[in-house]
């Protein structure tokens, strides 16, 4: 079994903020940050159902690496 522990991922969860900071750090973080997709999750889950029986990726924390182009 694997924990996996995604960064900011662009989903519709982020319109049902309602805090007023958060609502602008979200908003400011498009600016320094390129978001990670729904399609980035579901390739790293791909990858960890491939791997053997043998092998176990305990806990993966995925974030986003680069700034917005």
């Amino acid at each position: 079994m694997s924990a996996i522990e995604p960064g900011i991922v662009g989903t519709e969860l982020q319109s049902h903020v309602t805090d007023d900071g958060a609502n602008q750090w979200l908003d400011g973080s498009k600016e320094t940050i390129e978001w990670l997709t729904p399609q980035d999750i579901a390739q790293t889950i791909g990858f960890i159902a491939t791997l053997p029986p043998r092998a176990n990726l305990q806990q993966v924390t995925i974030m986003p690496t680069r700034q917005p182009s």
